[in-house]
């Protein structure tokens, strides 16, 4: 991830592979050809198709099997409102400000943007993993449903309780300057944890772990983390979970505001040409009603 840098190497083809304009196994097809015609390398081409005829492929499965009330999973008890700045992009997080801002001007980030920024800083605060999949649906391009819902709520938010992935994605600052130059010029100090100054991300990784340790603590793949923070003195864990708490319950403290009102929402919305809101229905009644607008038509089932 680099500042300015909005695309690298992604090729931006999801949006007309989602929505059926172009069809993915002929997309391998031609990878592949590349490949054996000797002007593309073996791993570029290998993760080319394994993401489109693997985990995409395996994103449907998921969606199709699990039925309608998927949506409504909340392995976490999760249910804090997003910030509202997810709307505005006006955060003093760099790393955020470049993820939501280009999403927000051009209805697309890539994969690692989505997953390890916007989705790592919903799941630390605890945010309801359907407003979260609602907030994808929404500002992405490719966002169809049957392919965003379980990519968000079962690999970012981890609300199906480890169906689909085996842990939950997040990470403290530290991840996000090994793949980033974002914190280079952040107004936090990515080093810190405790502070005025200490980067959101640190204190909200542990304090992550904390609060769930009943349902995550026997999870070998956080096995680590979780010795690191029994290692910590007991002054150490408390000033951890009071910087977290701090943060979370400070709403000014990420400018404009934590929360957004609805017709501030639609506004924001507006704005960069959004305009669809959710209704007062259930998840699992609108979940069923795109089911159904999948399956018309010769396409119904294919996925594409």
């Amino acid at each position: 991830m680099l500042t300015g840098e909005r695309h690298l190497w992604h090729s931006i083809l999801s949006p007309y592979i989602n929505s059926g304009l172009l069809d993915p196994l002929d997309l391998c097809r031609r990878a592949e050809a590349e490949y054996r015609a000797g002007r593309a390398p073996l791993n570029a081409v290998e993760g080319y198709i394994r993401q489109i005829i693997g985990w995409r492929e395996y994103m449907r499965g998921i969606y199709w099997r699990e039925g309608p009330d998927y949506v409504e999973r909340n392995f976490l008890d999760h249910h804090r409102e997003l910030p509202g700045w997810y709307w505005t992009g006006e955060t003093d997080m760099h790393c955020l400000r470049e993820a939501i801002g280009q999403t927000l001007e051009t209805a697309h980030a890539h994969h690692i943007q989505r997953l390890m920024v916007t989705g790592n800083f919903a799941l630390l605060i605890g945010a309801d993993p359907a407003k979260v999949h609602l907030w994808y649906l929404e500002v992405y391009v490719d966002a169809y449903e049957w392919v965003e819902l379980p990519n968000t709520l079962g690999m970012s938010q981890f609300g199906d309780g480890g169906l689909l992935g085996s842990k939950p994605y997040i990470s403290s600052g530290a991840y996000i300057d090994r793949m980033s130059d974002y914190c280079g010029t952040c107004r936090y100090n990515v080093k810190q944890r405790i502070g005025p100054d200490a980067c959101p991300f640190n204190a909200l990784y542990w304090d992550f772990l904390a609060r769930h340790e009943d349902k995550l603590g026997r999870n070998n793949r956080l096995a680590m983390p979780y010795r690191n923070w029994a290692k910590q003195s007991e002054a150490d864990r408390e000033a951890t979970r009071a910087q977290a708490a701090g943060f979370l319950a400070s709403p000014r403290r990420e400018r404009p505001g934590w929360l957004l009102t609805d017709r501030a929402q639609g506004a924001a919305y507006g704005r960069v040409g959004k305009h669809r809101m959710a209704g007062e229905r259930t998840g699992r009644e609108r979940s069923a009603d795109r089911r159904r607008d999948l399956c018309r038509g010769p396409r119904c089932g294919s996925g594409v």
